[in-house]
Formats: C-alpha cells, sequence, structure tokens
C-alpha cells in the first residue's frame, strides 16, 4: 500500500474524532475537514490519473527531454472535493443558529442569519460554477474572448448579494487628492461594481497567465492563500463583530483551499505527474476574487497580486496582440550533456545509422548537446550506462524511484537521469509586429527586461516571450525546471511581506 493511503488510513479516525469533541467550535471542526480534505485529494488524484488519460485528458510535459504524458485537468479532482467539504461544513458554521424552536417566532431570541448564509452560498454557487466553466476550457480550448467572459458571468452571485447585502460602494480618498476633489468619500455608484467584477476576471486568468511550468500555477496560489490565512488569523479577534466574521468567512473559505493545494502540489511539483490544466487556475483565482469582494479586503487582494500584475502589464504587447504571441510561450527545454564525445557519437549513430562520428574533429564542442526526442528513443541499456557516467563525472545523481514501501514514485513523469535539463528563453519574431509594439519592446530593452536579437544592422530579429518566466530566464541565465519554480514562489513570498508592510506600515501616509 502506497504512503499517501496508509497516511489517510491512519489519520482519518483521529481527524473525524477530533471534529467530534470540537464541534462546538466551526474554525477547528474546519480545520480538521481541510486537513481531511487534502489527504482525499492526495488520494485520488493519482487513482484518478489512469482514468482520465483514458478519456482523453492527457498531454505531453514538454518541459522533459522524454516529453512524457500526463494526465491533464486534474485540479477539477481538488476543486470537487474542495466544494464537497465546503458543502458540508454549512451545518457546522451555523450550529449555533440553530433554534429550539421555530426560527420566525417572535419568542425566539435569536433569529437565524440569512444574510451570512446568503454569502457563503453565493460564493460556493461562484465557485462550482467557475469548476465548470474551467472544466470546459480543458476539454474545448475556449478562445480568449470566453476566458473573459465566463468569470464575469461566475461572479454574478456575489456582485448581487454584495448589492443586497451590503452595498457599499464609496471610496476613501487618499490624502493627496482630498484637496482636488474637495472631499475624503466619493461613492462610485455603478463603478464600484464594474471594478469587482472585473477584479474577478483578472484574478481568474492572472493565475492562468503565469503559467507553464511544474508546480507554478498551485505553489502561487498557495502562498496567496496563505499569506491571507495570516491576515486573517492576526486580526481576528479585532473586538468588531462584523471585521470578526469577514475574517472568519475568509478562513471558512481559504482553509480547505489550502488543504487540497498541497495535496495537489504534492503531484505537480516538479517532477510532474499530473497536470492541473485550467480548471484550478479558474477555482483558485474565482476562491481569491470571492474572499476579497465578500471578506472586503479587495485593495489587499490587489496587493498580494502584484507579481501578477507586472506579469499582466509585461504580457500585454502580446496579449493585446502588438507583438507576435504563440500559442505557447513556456520556456524551452535545453538539454546539456557531460558525456564524452565519442558515446554521444555512438548512441547518435543508433538513433540515425547514416550519421557517422567525427571525434576526431578539433572543433567539436567540449560538451555536446544530445536531442531530447532522440535519447528518448534510445535502448535501456544505453540509458543506464549514461546514467551511472554521468553520476560518475558529477558527482551525484537524482534519484527517480523510491522505494515499493510506500513512498512517492515520480520515475513514470521524471526526465531521464543522465541528462540535466535546463530552461531557458522562449523567442517571438517581430513577424506582423505593429509600430506600438515595436516601441513597448524597445523600452523593455531600455529598461533591461527584454532580450531582443538585432541583425547586423541593428534591426529587431526576434525578443523573449513576455512572460514573468522567461523574464527570470533572461536575467538569471538558463535555470532548471524547479530552480525556476522556486524563484517565483520565493518572488511571492516577498512580495507577500511587501504587501503587507504597504498595508499595515505605509497606508497611514494615504489614509487617515
Amino acid at each position: 500500500m502506497a504512503l499517501h493511503n496508509k497516511v489517510t488510513l491512519a489519520s482519518t479516525p483521529v481527524l473525524l474524532a477530533l471534529m467530534w469533541q470540537l464541534r462546538n467550535e466551526p474554525l477547528a471542526v474546519c480545520t480538521c475537514g481541510s486537513i481531511l480534505a487534502g489527504l482525499a485529494t492526495w488520494c485520488l488524484v493519482p487513482a484518478a490519473e489512469n482514468t482520465f488519460k483514458r478519456v482523453g485528458l492527457s498531454g505531453k510535459d514538454m518541459s522533459k527531454p522524454t516529453h512524457p504524458m500526463l494526465a491533464e485537468s486534474m485540479g477539477v479532482v481538488a476543486a470537487t472535493i474542495y466544494l464537497i467539504a465546503t458543502f458540508l461544513f454549512i451545518p457546522v458554521q451555523f450550529r449555533s443558529w440553530w433554534p429550539a424552536q421555530d426560527p420566525h417566532s417572535p419568542h425566539n431570541p435569536r433569529v437565524f442569519s440569512f444574510d451570512r448564509l446568503g454569502e457563503y452560498l453565493s460564493a460556493l454557487l461562484s465557485l462550482q460554477s467557475m469548476v465548470f466553466l474551467g472544466f470546459a476550457d480543458d476539454v474545448f480550448d475556449l478562445r480568449w474572448r470566453f476566458k473573459l467572459l465566463l468569470p464575469t458571468i461566475a461572479s454574478i452571485p456575489i456582485l448581487i448579494v454584495y448589492y443586497v447585502g451590503y452595498g457599499v460602494t464609496h471610496v476613501v480618498v487618499p490624502v493627496f487628492m482630498r484637496p482636488l476633489l474637495g472631499t475624503h468619500i466619493v461613492d462610485l455608484g455603478t463603478l464600484y461594481y464594474v471594478y469587482i467584477g472585473l477584479m474577478a476576471v483578472f484574478c481568474t486568468n492572472a493565475i492562468n497567465i503565469l503559467a507553464g511550468i511544474n508546480g507554478v500555477e498551485v505553489g502561487q496560489s498557495i502562498v496567496i492563500a496563505l499569506s491571507i490565512i495570516a491576515k486573517d488569523i492576526a486580526n481576528v479577534n479585532s473586538g468588531n463583530a462584523e471585521s470578526e466574521y469577514n475574517h472568519l468567512f475568509t478562513l471558512y473559505l481559504l482553509l480547505p483551499f489550502v488543504g487540497v493545494s498541497s495535496a495537489l502540489y504534492y503531484w505537480n511539483v516538479y517532477p510532474a505527474r499530473v497536470f492541473v490544466g485550467d480548471t484550478y487556475c479558474y477555482f483558485a483565482g474565482m476562491t481569491f476574487a470571492v474572499c476579497g469582494i465578500l471578506g472586503h479586503f479587495s485593495k489587499t487582494l490587489l496587493l498580494l497580486f502584484l507579481p501578477q500584475v507586472f506579469n499582466f502589464v509585461y504580457s500585454a504587447p502580446q496579449i493585446f496582440g502588438l507583438v507576435p504571441c504563440p500559442r505557447h510561450r513556456l520556456p524551452k527545454m535545453a538539454v546539456d550533456n557531460p558525456l564524452p564525445r565519442r558515446l554521444v557519437s555512438r548512441l547518435r549513430q543508433e538513433v540515425d545509422p547514416d550519421q557517422r562520428s567525427d571525434s576526431s574533429s578539433e572543433g567539436s564542442p567540449a560538451n555536446p548537446v544530445v536531442d531530447g526526442n532522440a535519447v528518448g528513443t534510445l535502448s535501456g541499456v544505453h540509458q543506464a550506462i549514461s546514467t551511472a557516467m554521468t553520476s560518475f563525472s558529477k558527482g551525484k545523481g537524482r534519484r527517480t524511484k523510491r522505494s515499493a514501501s510506500g513512498r512517492r514514485s515520480r520515475s513514470a513523469s521524471a526526465p531521464s537521469a543522465h541528462l540535466s535539463a535546463y530552461m531557458v528563453a522562449s523567442r517571438t519574431t517581430f513577424e506582423g509586429a505593429r509600430p506600438l509594439g515595436l516601441a513597448i519592446v524597445r523600452l523593455y530593452e531600455f529598461l533591461g527586461i527584454a532580450d531582443v536579437e538585432r541583425d547586423d544592422q541593428g534591426n529587431m530579429i526576434s525578443v523573449n516571450n513576455l512572460t514573468l518566466l522567461n523574464l527570470m530566464l533572461v536575467l538569471r541565465g538558463r535555470l532548471t525546471e524547479s530552480q525556476l519554480n522556486n524563484c517565483i514562489l520565493l518572488i511571492q513570498i516577498l512580495n507577500s511581506l511587501l504587501a503587507f508592510f504597504i498595508r499595515y506600515r505605509l497606508s497611514h501616509l494615504f489614509y487617515f
């Protein structure tokens, strides 16, 4: 039996007992339920892997030398378990309002809070709608115009509940703008609903745009969720009943999210065994949008999304067609092989018998490059030889299998151990580029955030694809896929610290 199954079987009775013992504490029950949801995701993702492949929901991992075929859209498994957990939590959350008599009776001292139930149900309805629409995108590969429209439709329930239950549309004017406007509060009216609706669209697509390598979609979502949870825990006992409810509302939605996302990240981080698909990206983005809108911290949420905001602005020339935008802008793979030239030539001859080695040539490189597709077709004997020689030359070897006693086996999806796979920035040409797009690229080059290739006459030939992932490779040089993912997560963590510094230390300079 695999490790994840053993841990789940051993932990489930303990967690259920704790939930019963703490049944009068909704937050404790939610925490235990979130752990159970994470354990269920941990077990069901590998169990559903072959089923998804059998029905055609699979794709090649283009960032690996052997291009393994992985199950796609596994985010729908995590999202489904999340929805089940949050549905089951409904009676627990409102247990303190359970009356011993008719809730509408005038003699009942505590009338049930239908407005709070409406907020929670509208949040779940928007999330459920977004999961369905995200899965439809994975299956039918919807066009970008629909990807902008669908989150707008899914956000209608929370917008209606916000209008009916809260309805506040005024904003506090920053100090430096008050002399110009002559007031410290401005009522935006309908424009405020347009703003929060656009925020829902941005959050769902921002996670989806900053994607393309193992673990980055789920990893950034976990960091953002944990940052919001830390904020809520620090402020939940503020003494204000309305503020306390808002923080608890966010915790009830994000704790299960972190549970299922952490389990999904285990299977999606390098070397990935499954792909999460657009379903997870939309699900994660809508979760944050719901929390930000109904939890009334939309400005803080935007601060936490600064890396995604930068990625969107940086990608704008390609997103809006000013610069050619290929279908896939993910970084490309460069494979360096430190094997002796004679062995490399011998392996290449097995792939292409017509190719003849020229190991005595003075112009041959010291570290020749082996095509990942070609190496993937070699026999297992030569792969074992290459693995041993690489381990000897580098002093290290990556284990691609773990013991069968229950620990995870990544051998089905990991790249061949004898190859050191690095990621380099992918590029696009300027064929069909518009003058405005060319001007923006020149500005990026001047700022040092674009790698432009020019011919002998100084004309621009190509530029790196305009995403944060490719920019990191331009600035840092080539990185492994795992290193690139860690860089993005580090940026997200540092941004959370910056966001909290701005929110709690600098806000008094603008609002008081």
